[in-house]
């Protein structure tokens, strides 16, 4: 009985990773395709510089991760190039990271 019990427990887990992996999926082949560096660079610049744009300039680091869908690593590597470009600033709080638009950054490009 018992192992009936943790083979449906086993199913249902896979089925349960199955379908949020199919999601992600799913949601990275309709997301519109961008033009990019070789290395994409610019389209992950772009899209944390646009982010900050819509949540009014300011938002915290491990957001931008959660809602871009990015790992820790690469918006760490892209909000320390935009802070030596001049675009963004960064306020360390503790523990976490405050990114903010600077200067021209801020206004909706025309």
């Amino acid at each position: 009985m018992l192992g009936y019990l943790l083979l449906a427990l086993e199913l249902a887990l896979l089925a349960l990773a199955t379908y949020t992996g199919r999601r992600r999926i799913l949601k990275a082949l309709n997301s519109s395709p961008k033009e990019e560096n070789l290395d994409g660079t610019a389209d992950v610049d772009e899209q944390i510089l646009n982010y900050l744009r819509a949540r009014g300039g300011l938002a915290y680091q491990g957001d931008i991760v959660k809602d871009l869908y990015l790992p820790k690593s690469t918006v760490h590597k892209a909000v320390r190039r935009l802070a030596e470009r001049g675009l963004v600033e960064v306020r360390r709080q503790g523990r976490i990271n405050i990114v903010a638009l600077r200067g021209p950054a801020q206004q909706q490009p025309s």
